[in-house]
């Protein structure tokens, strides 16, 4: 359209130009045609002519009145050649631009009386005519000077009109010429324009050969197939890459039926009806779509995947469809192998969580056995030595616990996860009870352990709590370990006026080697300089403290000589905050009572630890207890008697625990509807609705803490707790402290606030309730019954029971609780 409209104007200018110059060449001829005839001239040679016959009528009158001439015939003769004259100048048109001049109009005013007066005369009598002769000479001889005056004016008067229309027929001449010259300046620029055009639509044209030429070269070249169909389905366009896909010749393509040629017969219908619908309603689905997967038919009749990608062109009236396509089988097959191999990989991953899992469970579960049998034992009639053996289990068994705890804890770890949510907290008075806590352990390797603050600001600070509280035991513990009669020194300095602060936890130990000094920090890495190795450990320790200064955005650094001791460097964030308390309550301690007196309870599990385990428990509670080590040995024994209450075992060879409970309540005994409660380990929650449709009266989950178990028999057998003159005292961390002591006690407690810190760095960043979250819910739920926290006991169980579609919306409350509980244990 931009390309016809130079052209459109040139030519308008062209005709409008012809059409002027067309127009001045007329009135140039009618000016050359008025100027050849020159009409004035007869009318000027009147009026001179006229003064003549003036003259020659005067004489002849003259030689009338002297009696020279006799006949009034030439007298008349010469008055009607007057009188001709006159009237002919008085109609002419040309006079009548003259009459305009007062000189002009009086002499034809007088010519005019005269003739008025004198004709009657000349046309009466002759001796009338004779006689007013002498006064018709007098007339004609005073008319005479007007008339020559008529004439002069007629002269100048026709002189300038001359002169006018030759100064407009010079200006029409110069128009016309200006308007030749503007013609041919038109033409010459059109004749610019034209070659411009001409020139441009030669480079188009070349242009378009060389994009033609390019295109066929690449259609020509592609590796794809490219296919050119018109509106009906014809092929117009068959490259080189399309003949190899699909079998054809080009000249066997062109002009074929697409769909008959190369799409299979299921898709033949589908590919016609949207070509049909795209040109009615321009619908688009795989027009301009981008990449498409479908199939294709080759000429042998083979169907084969291929991807393509369908284009609609439309220039000067032609429509067609060009389509790209390549063979995608060999695609297809390396991606089934890399889905195979992520799967296989996925599988492996899978496979090693599990096995953690399970090896976390079934070391777990011995442990629970063993410490929980170490936690029912009575101490008070043992002597020295036989104590001596127990605590030696016991540390071994914690020993053992510590060690598990640090696989997972790495295992939650991961780059990807999200810090700790920052909290203000007391550094000085966390650092000071942590020291505290380790000192006893110090003391056992002949240390001392000292702590010192170099500077101000080291009070209230906004950081991860617990996170920088598990890096400094880490690094002390280490310290102490690898340190016998030396001396451990924590310092703790804030750096200047910024945010930083730099804790050092140094020691006068064995020291690390050069070569290993670089490796430390790197996982399951455990280094003794000793040639018999005397500090165990799972070499987690220092890669778990890495990795959390980093969630933190701190850094840490270590520095060593072999032989004199090493110096680990934390430098932290942790701006200051205003002042808030941080500490500990302290409950009692006490032993719970009895609930029940004369009440039987049959304890229903194949493990031997378990059953005996939960003996001891319910016995410790009042109840008269009998086992069975399967759900047959179950049924015969309520076969025979009835019991108050069933503790059964949900996992379990021959039959479940579901199965059996089934069994029971089939029983033909008046007893057969015995309150039953379930006993299971890790079970998800989808597992714990399955079971309690069994239906139990309730669930208990392994390991079984007493507390828990004194309140679901509560809760079942519908008994109320004996009051307590001391209710912290009488709760299960008075039981924990008369157990174990007043420090095992704290150290228990500040452990479990540790554990459960890292329980909220792991809900906060999930997305869904994972099964390791659930596990650490669960034993946190355990450790909480055992340290006296029944609401948090509470709080960890609902968690760990959420269900999945429950998550997403409950999240956000269970993490604002735990949050507040934490705070609240602070106060």
């Amino acid at each position: 359209m931009m390309g016809k409209t130079p052209v459109v104007l040139f030519t308008s200018l062209l005709i409008a130009g012809l059409v002027f110059i067309l127009y001045l060449g007329k009135v140039v001829m009618a000016d050359l045609s008025a100027l050849s005839t020159a009409q004035h001239d007869n009318v000027s040679w009147n009026m001179s002519q006229l003064e003549i016959d003036a003259l020659q009528l005067e004489r002849v009158a003259h030689d009338v009145a002297l009696g020279h001439a006799d006949d009034l015939g030439a007298f008349r003769k010469r008055y009607d050649i007057f009188y001709s004259r006159v009237q002919t100048l008085t109609q002419s048109a040309y006079l009548n631009e003259m009459r305009q001049q007062a000189e002009a109009e009086a002499a034809l005013m007088a010519a005019d009386g005269f003739l008025r007066d004198t004709t009657p005369t000349v046309d009466g009598p002759d001796d009338a005519l004779r006689t007013a002769m002498p006064g018709i000479q007098i007339r004609v001889n005073e008319l005479r000077p007007q008339l020559r005056a008529l004439a002069l004016a007629g002269i100048e008067f026709f002189a300038q009109a001359d002169a006018q229309r030759r100064a407009e027929f010079s200006q029409t001449l110069v128009k016309f010429a200006a308007s030749v010259v503007t013609l041919i300046l038109i033409l010459v620029v059109g004749l610019v324009i034209l070659v411009k055009f001409y020139r441009r639509g030669q480079q188009v044209a070349h242009d378009n050969h060389v994009m033609r030429s390019r295109f066929e070269a690449a259609v020509s070249s592609s590796l794809n197939a490219v296919l050119v169909v018109d509106i009906t389905g014809k092929i117009i366009e068959f490259n080189g890459a399309a003949e190899t896909v699909f079998g054809y010749t080009r000249d066997e393509a062109l002009g074929g039926d697409m769909a008959e040629l190369i799409v299979p017969e299921h898709l033949r219908d589908m590919h016609r009806k949207g070509m049909a619908r795209y040109l009615e309603t321009n619908e688009q689905k795989l027009i301009g779509a981008g990449r498409i997967r479908l199939e294709g038919l080759r000429k042998s009749g083979e169907v084969f995947p291929v991807e393509l990608s369908i284009l609609f062109s439309e220039a000067e009236g032609e429509r067609v469809f060009v389509s790209y396509l390549r063979d995608i089988t060999r695609e297809l097959e390396a991606e089934k192998e890399l889905r195979t191999a992520r799967d296989k990989a996925q599988e492996s991953e899978r496979a090693k969580t599990d096995l953690l899992t399970v090896m976390s469970h079934e070391m777990r579960t011995p442990l629970n056995g063993i410490l929980g049998s170490l936690a029912l034992l009575d101490k008070g009639q043992m002597d020295a030595r036989q104590k001596r053996h127990l605590n030696s289990i016991a540390v071994s068994g914690e020993l053992l616990l510590s060690h598990v705890n640090d696989v997972l804890d790495l295992s939650s770890l991961d780059s990807e996860a999200a810090p700790q949510e920052q909290a203000p907290f007391d550094l000085q008075d966390m650092v000071q009870k942590m020291a505290d806590s380790l000192g006893a352990s110090a003391e056992e390797h002949g240390n001392q352990l000292t702590v010192a603050f170099l500077s101000d600001g080291l009070g209230t600070v906004l950081g991860a709590k617990r996170s920088l509280q598990q890096c400094l035991v880490n690094l002390v513990g280490n310290a102490i370990k690898f340190t016998t009669g030396g001396v451990i020194a924590i310092e703790v300095e804030r750096l200047g006026e910024g945010d930083t602060v730099e804790i050092r936890v140094s020691d006068t130990g064995v020291g690390i080697a050069p070569e290993n000094l670089e490796r430390i920090f790197d996982e399951f890495v455990t280094i003794d300089t000793a040639y018999a190795r005397r500090n165990t450990g799972t070499g987690l320790g220092l890669a778990i403290t890495k990795r959390l200064v980093e969630a933190m955005d701190g850094e840490i650094d270590a520095d060593s000589l072999l032989g004199e001791g090493s110096l680990f460097t934390i430098r932290l964030p942790l701006a200051e905050q205003a002042s808030e308390s941080d500490q500990l309550t302290e409950p009692g301690a006490d032993h719970a009572p009895p609930l029940v007196v004369n009440t039987s309870a049959l304890v229903v599990d194949d493990n031997e630890i378990n059953r005996m385990i939960l003996a001891d428990m319910l016995t410790g509670l009042g109840f008269t207890v009998e086992e069975a080590e399967d759900g047959y040995s179950a049924i015969e024994k309520l076969e025979d008697k009835p019991f108050d209450v069933v503790l059964l075992d949900i996992s379990m060879p021959g039959i479940d625990g579901m199965e059996t409970l089934h069994r029971i309540r089939a029983l033909d005994v008046s007893w057969r509807d015995v309150p039953a409660l379930a006993v299971t380990a890790h079970a998800a929650p989808k597992d714990h609705a399955k079971i309690l449709e069994a239906p139990f009266s309730s669930l208990l989950v392994k390991p079984v803490r007493p507390d828990e178990l004194h309140s679901k028999l509560a809760s079942v057998l519908q008994l109320g707790d004996a009051k307590q003159e001391d209710p912290i005292a009488n709760s299960a961390g008075g039981q924990f402290r008369a157990q174990f002591g007043e420090e095992k006690y704290r150290a228990a407690l500040q452990g479990f606030f540790s554990e459960l810190h890292d329980l909220i760095s792991g809900l906060e960043n999930a997305t869904d309730l994972a099964f390791d979250l659930r596990q650490l819910s669960h034993k946190l739920s355990g450790s909480a019954a055992v340290l006296g926290e029944d609401d948090l006991r509470d709080l960890l169980q609902e968690i760990e029971h959420c269900s999945k579609p429950d998550w997403s919306s409950k999240r956000a409350k269970y993490m604002l609780a735990l949050q507040e509980a934490i705070v609240d244990k602070r106060r």
